[in-house]
């Protein structure tokens, strides 16, 4: 049996499908692949649905003229085995908030798909492709792509017509997502050190060579912290902080933004990706106001 998943993913979709492939299952058949045709939509939709393929060990197939793209990639790149006609158009690029701007939390987002674009196999070159490229653009992936990821291509080249090809790939853009200070595409995610020295260096390079930092102790609670800021792409304040108890160990990491007055800020816990928004007081005292 197969199921056919197309248009935008949006919420409740990965509960359909578990419950159309319950229904199978209960009929007595075998939900054996899966037909994909979307642009993307849900990353959270997208993720639980990979989860729900994989799990099944489900076949995913992008046929003749259709597409695969941003959330969807995920769905695709987890199935069982996966195939793709030479026309499909399959693209990867970073995460957005609800309304299509990159953000900390968003740049989360990038993050955490791209730790599951690695789970699911996908290659080191293309999620590097996936975390450098802005939501507003998109890298399609070639036929070597796809091969590279273990895709097996349906019909041969000759036998496609030269207007039904893939778009030619995108020349890769240099411009990071907010949560990367490096405009360096990196293979996979970068690990907080190497995080911290891009954050680092960028600093350096808006400062006249010397990084802007800040270090503070907070003796009630026996902490000392450690900050570098730079803006970022559109200008915003970033921090870089890490905590460290007495004993010069690390208890946080973290990536926060300010707002234009410095009063507000949203911070990306590195380890859990939780979000919080602070603000701070007239007495310099900063208070948690919200989780995002």
């Amino acid at each position: 049996m197969v199921i056919l998943i197309s248009g935008e993913l949006t919420d409740g979709d990965a509960e359909a499908f578990k419950s159309a492939v319950k229904a199978a299952n209960d009929a007595g058949k075998v939900v054996s692949s899966i037909r994909l045709n979307s642009p993307g939509g849900s990353l959270l939709e997208g993720a639980e649905l990979a989860d729900a393929v994989r799990f099944g060990k489900i076949v995913t197939n992008v046929g003749n003229g259709a597409t695969c793209a941003s959330a969807c990639f995920l769905v695709f790149a987890a199935g069982h085995a996966k195939y793709a006609n030479y026309t499909a158009r399959i693209g990867v690029h970073g995460a957005s908030d609800q309304s299509g701007e990159e953000t900390v939390r968003s740049g989360a987002a990038t993050v955490s798909m791209a730790r599951m674009a690695k789970e699911l196999g996908v290659p080191a070159a293309i999620i590097g492709r996936m975390v450098v490229t802005p939501p507003s653009d998109m890298v399609w992936l070639s036929p070597s792509d796809l091969q590279s990821m273990g895709v097996s291509l349906v019909r041969k080249p000759s036998q496609v017509a030269q207007t039904d090809q893939p778009p030619a790939q995108q020349t890769e853009t240099t411009d990071p997502v907010d949560i990367t200070p490096s405009a360096k595409a990196t293979a996979t995610p970068p690990t907080w050190n190497e995080f911290v020295n891009a954050a680092i260096d960028l600093s350096a390079k808006q400062n006249n060579g010397k990084p802007r930092t800040l270090r503070g102790c907070q003796p009630e609670l026996k902490l000392c912290f450690n900050v570098v800021t730079y803006l970022d792409k559109n200008g915003v304040e970033t921090g870089v902080k890490v905590i460290k108890d007495m004993n010069d160990k690390i208890v946080m990491k973290e990536v926060c933004t300010f707002n234009a007055t410095k009063d507000i800020r949203r911070c990306l816990n590195w380890d859990t990706l939780a979000v919080r928004r602070d603000m701070q007081d007239t007495s310099g005292n900063w208070t948690k106001i919200a989780d995002d």
